[in-house]
């Protein structure tokens, strides 16, 4: 799904499960998944839908670590 693209340096820990069509198009912005944007479409990976399976919206705002759900990219750090 990622290959060939190139990951932006992330500011903040990002949800694996949080996708947008972005990432699927040739030369898609990968920037969309860091900066929320409202013409963007966002969706969990794990439910299909536009809630997580917290049932709370899911979106780059939304999908932080607090929620129980949440699960970085590159796995959980190690401590």
């Amino acid at each position: 799904m990622l290959e060939g693209k190139t990951l932006p340096i992330f500011s903040r820990p990002i949800c694996q499960d949080l996708r947008t069509k972005a990432i699927y198009i040739p030369g898609g912005n990968l920037q969309n998944l860091v900066e929320e944007n409202p013409g963007t479409h966002y969706w969990c990976n794990c439910t299909m839908q536009v809630v997580g399976p917290d049932d709370q919206f899911v979106s780059p705002n939304a999908c932080k670590q607090s929620r129980s759900c949440f699960s970085p990219v590159g796995g959980k750090p190690v401590v």
